[in-house]
């Protein structure tokens, strides 16, 4: 399909073209994961526990974040728990490298949350593949990530 359409793109260079989304297939395919997630948790008949993750700018704390996914979850009846607020600062940029992010995946392996929130996909990392690792992780670890600003909305900008 793809050559077709390079082959497609060479003959006709004057058509305007959509290019592909790339955040198109993973923004679905998390969606439909957390949809799934939720329903088995209420099926259990209790509210999914989420915690809540933000990235600080120089030393502040990300109060604006925070309360936009506090707001979010509240919204979607989600359960956020006491003491269940991590920051990174904004220059830590290796996923890695980040004690409140592993602190967040720490909560979800052992079952003590069921996801995490975060405002936008760039939260978690600005590189595709990195974001997509992250959210691959989640789903092994029957967890999942919900987006304040879901990611085609942002790819759109």
């Amino acid at each position: 399909m793809d050559r077709k359409r390079a082959d497609h793109a060479r003959l006709y260079p004057d058509e305007a073209r959509v290019p592909a989304d790339p955040y198109g297939p993973i923004a679905a395919a998390r969606r439909e994961y957390l949809d799934r997630i939720v329903a088995q948790i209420r099926t259990k008949g209790r509210a999914p526990r989420v915690c809540l993750y933000a990235l600080s700018v120089d030393g502040q704390a990300p109060r604006a974040s925070l309360g936009s996914a506090a707001a979010y979850a509240e919204r979607q009846s989600w359960q956020v728990l006491p003491e269940q607020s991590y920051t990174d600062p904004v220059e830590a940029t290796a996923i890695e490298g980040r004690p409140g992010w592993r602190s967040v995946r720490e909560q979800a392996r052992k079952g003590f949350v069921d996801g995490v929130v975060v405002v936008t996909a760039d939260i978690v990392s600005r590189h595709l593949g990195e974001y997509k690792v992250q959210i691959d992780w989640f789903e092994e670890h029957f967890g999942f990530v919900a987006l304040v600003v879901p990611e085609t909305v942002k790819s759109q900008s």
